[in-house]
């Protein structure tokens, strides 16, 4: 019995160090937080109005990765969404103010 609980125990150990720990991005988070947090994001737009950086959802497998866009409007997230595709193009972009 004390061998199965050991065994239990190191498995259950080895799975949740491997496991991505994810940071959960909420509206209002600052924008130093969010770069923090995701080191990985791009910058794709930056104005006097806003900037948007552009992530994947990693949570899925590879193939399956979706982009994300993430919107700042002084230093605050205010949006966050997949962008649009538009017509004839392969690449999302954020959306349109």
């Amino acid at each position: 019995m004390k061998k199965v609980l050991t065994i239990a125990a190191s498995i259950f150990f080895i799975v949740g160090c491997t496991v991505q720990r994810l940071h959960p991005v909420t509206i209002g988070m600052s924008e130093e937080q969010f770069k923090i947090e995701h080191s990985k994001s791009k910058i794709v737009e930056m104005s006097t109005d806003r900037t948007v950086y552009k992530d994947w959802d990693r949570s899925s497998i590879p193939e399956d990765y979706v982009v994300k866009f993430y919107y700042f409007i002084k230093s605050k997230l205010v949006l966050m969404d997949e962008g649009f595709l538009p017509i004839g193009a392969t690449v999302r972009v954020p959306t349109p103010r």
